[in-house]
């Protein structure tokens, strides 16, 4: 059982191994700046819009799954000229409040928050392109943006 007192002395144990001079009892990081951690909410923003997109995708084509309908691509252009035009399994026009329902309307909205932020990202790429450092800082892992492999950068600094 973990109690308090064992995590005292690991601290301890750990902060005299450290006074001692041994290289890899622990390791210091440094907090980042307001103005990066401002940077970072850029590309966090993003990646929860992905997400809530491919949820809204999801349940799109749950609803069109469960009357028979497959191949419909809500993010294609043209989405909604197409779920007009979509018949059931059994040739039956779609249901009316099937078709009523705001997913479409919800993934619309999200695609444009996704534009404006993207747009957001790219100006902020765009403006930090002179220094190595900031260009990593401004994402958020190893995979870089338009095909650009950035994982080296990290190191030059």
């Amino acid at each position: 059982m973990k109690t308090d007192r064992i995590d005292g002395e690991t601290l301890v144990r750990t902060l005299m191994a450290f006074k001692r001079g041994e290289p890899r009892v622990c390791s210091m990081a440094r907090a980042p700046t307001p103005q990066e951690e401002d940077r970072r909410r850029v590309c966090r923003e993003r990646k929860t819009l992905v997400g809530e997109r491919v949820t809204h995708v999801n349940r799109i084509k749950g609803l069109l799954f469960a009357q028979g309908v497959f191949g419909y691509e809500p993010l294609r252009k043209g989405r909604r000229e197409r779920l007009e035009d979509l018949r059931t399994g059994d040739g039956r026009p779609l249901p009316v409040h099937l078709k009523a329902q705001r997913e479409l309307d919800r993934l619309e909205v999200l695609l444009e928050q996704l534009k404006t932020v993207e747009a957001e990202r790219n100006a902020l790429l765009d403006s930090r392109a002179s220094g190595c450092e900031a260009a990593y800082s401004v994402f958020c892992g190893p995979k870089g943006v338009k095909g650009i492999e950035i994982r080296a950068i990290k190191y030059w600094a």
